[in-house]
């Protein structure tokens, strides 16, 4: 089967056109109401036509085209909506990975200029410092002479310039990362925007929060706030929060409502979770982890099946082995007697 390509950009773009073209039609198609008869600069008589026959003509043209023209308003706004709509959908996917895989290329970036940047600070410390050495002449005599640290035989580093913060692919698509660190060095906020040539835009804002539960310097759980704007306007907030039994509950909120899952951590990475979502129903997913770091996935699905897999929980691939279907509503007979 061949790859299915969608260009979301050209979606958008022909979706603004179509916007576009409704604009320019609007104001023709208030004017052609009734049996008015219209010219460039408005509503027109029979004097205008000069032939009433004509322009009675006109005005039953016009009569019978007013309803299919305004229908075709509406059915411009509806594909216009349905073209945008599918195109933020594809690019809001797209630039989550992209968000993800950037933000790595962006941080590699960083860190090279980083080292830049620590060798350009210590030319500034020691640019004016020299060696101090004393020697015999040819005459015995005890001389003292210096010896820059910098010169000639080694050249200075070059300025690398102000921290990077984004990084392009060769379509024109950007993705600018901001953080803040603590005194520790460890990240307590990112921003993470990545912007399309066509003015489509997505970004992710997190926070984290680190508790170190044995006091021993490193953390032992990591949570977090993730707020994203949509390309279409529309936000969802993420939050993670761990409690010191290392249970975890994480949260989706968008305008559809919240969904929410706790996950309870179990032996050798096994762990129990269950998804609440916005209508109340609950999908629980059991995983169980062997000595040799095999495991197996139990699902319960909110419609009372369940799928069963085989698979390697370190990297979260599985195979379904069986699905089972629900069982039938035998109450949603009589009975027989």
């Amino acid at each position: 089967m061949a790859d299915i390509v969608l260009d979301y950009g050209l979606l958008h773009e022909l979706s603004g056109s179509l916007r576009t073209l409704r604009g320019q039609i609007q104001t023709d198609v208030d004017h052609v109401s009734g049996r008015a008869v219209v010219s460039s600069t408005g509503e027109v008589g029979a004097d205008a036509v000069g032939d009433s026959t004509l322009f009675a003509a006109l005005s039953a043209f016009y009569a019978t085209c007013h309803q299919p023209f305004k229908d075709s308003m509406t059915k411009l706004d509806d594909l216009a909506d349905l073209l945008d709509s599918v195109a933020k959908a594809f690019f809001d996917q797209d630039a989550d990975f992209a968000s993800k895989a950037n933000s790595a290329r962006l941080q590699s970036k960083i860190d090279q200029w980083q080292a830049q940047e620590n060798a350009w600070q210590h030319y500034q410390d020691t640019k004016n410092k020299v060696i101090t050495y004393q020697y015999y002449d040819e005459n015995g005599v005890l001389q003292t002479a210096t010896i820059p640290l910098w010169g000639e035989g080694r050249p200075p580093p070059t300025d690398p310039g102000a921290r990077p913060t984004s990084v392009s692919v060769p379509d024109g698509t950007t993705t600018s990362s901001s953080q803040q660190v603590d005194g520790n060095g460890k990240i307590i906020s990112e921003t993470s925007t990545v912007t399309a040539p066509n003015g489509l835009s997505y970004t992710e804002t997190t926070t984290y929060s680190y508790t170190d539960l044995d006091n021993d310097g490193k953390p032992d759980n990591v949570d977090y706030t993730t707020t994203v704007t949509h390309s279409d306007g529309t936000r969802e907030v993420i939050t993670k929060k761990t409690g010191t039994d290392h249970v975890s509950v994480m949260t989706s909120t968008t305008d559809d409502g919240t969904t929410t899952t706790t996950v309870t951590p179990g032996q050798n990475g096994a762990y129990n979770s269950v998804t609440v979502d916005p209508k109340g129903e609950t999908t629980t997913t059991s995983v169980t982890v062997g000595s040799d770091g095999t495991g197996t996935k139990i699902v319960a699905n909110p419609d009372g099946s369940m799928d069963f897999y085989n698979g390697d929980p370190a990297k979260d691939r599985w195979t379904l082995t069986s699905h089972v279907d629900p069982l039938p509503d035998l109450y949603g007979y009589p009975p027989v007697f």
